[in-house]
C-alpha cells in the first residue's frame, strides 16, 4: 500500500495547468489580435519619432509591442547599470527602480557570445520571464484560493485576473509578473510552514518592487496565528525573514557607494512625483475626475476605492484575515504616495482582493461575467493606446 501511494506534488495538478495554459494563451491571442489592428488609429504625435521608427525598442514586432514607457529605464540597467543623473530630485534616472528583474535578465544573459549581446534578446528574456512567471503566479493563486476559499473560487480568480484592465502588463517587459509570482508563493509557503523559502521569497520580492517589504505584515499575522498568538511558541523560524531588510539594506548601500546618499532610492522616486511624506493624494483623490487629458486616471481612481474597500470587506467578512490586512496596507501606501497615477496596475498584483471578489461572485455568474467583459473590453481598449504610444498606467 505504501509503495503504491503516490507523493502528491504540489505542481502535479495537470487539469489546472491545462485550465491556466488555455486561459492564458486565449487571452494573448486576443491581445495579439488587437495589437495588429491598433495600427489602424493615430498614434500619439507626442512621440511622432517612434511612430516613424516604427518600433519603441526592439525592431522586432512580437518583442516591441510590449515594451513601453518604464521598459526603457528597465533596459537601461540591464545594458549599463544604474546611471548616477546629476541631480536626483529634479531629473529622472533609473535608480528610481529595483534591481531584481533587470539583474535577473542579466544574469540569465552575461554568458551569451557577444553577437546575442543585443536589446532585441534583452528584451526577449524579459519577456520570457514575465510570462513564465504570471502563468506561475495564476497557478499559485487558484491553489492559495482553494485552500483558503473554494473549489469555484478557485476556478474563477485565474479568469479575473487575466481580464483585469492592466492585464497585459503580467507580460509586458515590466516586473510586475515577477513581483506578483513572489508574493503570491511566499503566501503559499507560510501557508506549508516553510519558512525558510518562505523568505526567501519574501527577500526577493523586496528587492523587486519598492512595496515587496509589505508582504512581512501577512507572514508575521499567519506566523504568530499558527502559533495561537503564544509568545513563548514563536521559535526561531521568523529569524528567516530578517533576508528582507538584509536584502533591502544591501541595495541601499550600494546606492549609497554610487551617489553618497544612503537614501537614494526615495529621491529619485520623488522626481516622479512620489514621495510617502507627500500627503497631497489626499487632497488630490478626486482630481482624476475632471483631469480630461488622460482618461485612464479615471480608472486609476475606480481601482484603487475598489481596492480600498474590498480589502475592508475582506477584514470584515472572512477568516483570510492576513491576506486583507496585507491588501488593505498596500493600498493605503499607494495612496499615501502623493501621485494616484498607475493605480490599476499597481493594484493588479494585490491579488487578495481579487481572490475576495471571485468568492463574492462565486454563485453569480451573470454578474461574474458581465465584471470580466467589462474588464477585458477596457484592457483591449488600453492595450490598443498603449501600443499606439499614449500613456497607459
Amino acid at each position: 500500500m505504501e509503495k503504491s501511494a503516490k507523493k502528491h506534488y504540489f505542481f502535479s495538478d495537470k487539469s489546472l495547468w491545462s485550465f491556466i495554459c488555455k486561459l492564458f494563451f486565449g487571452s494573448r491571442l486576443i491581445l495579439l489580435i488587437t495589437a495588429w489592428f491598433s495600427s489602424y488609429y493615430q498614434g500619439n504625435v507626442i512621440y511622432q519619432r517612434y511612430l516613424d521608427q516604427g518600433f519603441f525598442l526592439s525592431p522586432k514586432w512580437l518583442i516591441d509591442i510590449w515594451c513601453r514607457w518604464d521598459s526603457e529605464w528597465q533596459l537601461s540597467i540591464v545594458k549599463w547599470g544604474y546611471i548616477v543623473p546629476d541631480d536626483l530630485i529634479s531629473g529622472y534616472s533609473n535608480l528610481a527602480f529595483f534591481p531584481l528583474y533587470p539583474y535577473l535578465i542579466k544574469l540569465l544573459t552575461f554568458w551569451l557570445p557577444q553577437r546575442f549581446q543585443t536589446e532585441s534578446v534583452w528584451l526577449l528574456v524579459g519577456l520570457l520571464i514575465s510570462n513564465i512567471c504570471f502563468l506561475l503566479a495564476l497557478y499559485g493563486i487558484s491553489k492559495l484560493s482553494e485552500r483558503l476559499f473554494s473549489t469555484r473560487t478557485a476556478n474563477l480568480v485565474p479568469i479575473l485576473m487575466t481580464c483585469l484592465p492592466c492585464g497585459f502588463y503580467f507580460s509586458a517587459f515590466y516586473g510586475e509578473s515577477l513581483f506578483l509570482c513572489l508574493i503570491v508563493y511566499t503566501m503559499i509557503l507560510a501557508e506549508q510552514d516553510q519558512w525558510k523559502w518562505s523568505a526567501l521569497c519574501a527577500a526577493f520580492a523586496a528587492l523587486c518592487r519598492p512595496h515587496g517589504v509589505l508582504i512581512l505584515f501577512p507572514v508575521a499575522y499567519l506566523y504568530l496565528s499558527k502559533r495561537n498568538w503564544n509568545f513563548k511558541k514563536i521559535g526561531t523560524a521568523w529569524l528567516w525573514y530578517l533576508l528582507v531588510p538584509a536584502g533591502i539594506c544591501i541595495y541601499f548601500f550600494y546606492l549609497y557607494r554610487l551617489t553618497g546618499d544612503f537614501f537614494a532610492f526615495f529621491k529619485a522616486q520623488s522626481s516622479w512625483g512620489r514621495s510617502l511624506t507627500d500627503l497631497s493624494a489626499f487632497s488630490l483623490y478626486f482630481e482624476p475626475l475632471h483631469t480630461r487629458h488622460n482618461r485612464p486616471t479615471t480608472i486609476d481612481l475606480i481601482m484603487i476605492t475598489a481596492s480600498l474597500i474590498l480589502s475592508i470587506l475582506m477584514i470584515i467578512r472572512t477568516k483570510n484575515k492576513a491576506y486583507g490586512i496585507y491588501a488593505l496596507i498596500c493600498t493605503l501606501v499607494l495612496i499615501g504616495t502623493g501621485n494616484l497615477y498607475s493605480m490599476m496596475r499597481y493594484t493588479a498584483v494585490i491579488y487578495p482582493i481579487w481572490m475576495f471578489t471571485s468568492d463574492l461572485l462565486k454563485n453569480r455568474k451573470y454578474e461574474f461575467g458581465l465584471l470580466c467583459a467589462v474588464f477585458l473590453s477596457v484592457q483591449v481598449l488600453l492595450f490598443c493606446g498603449w501600443i499606439n504610444y499614449y500613456w497607459i498606467a
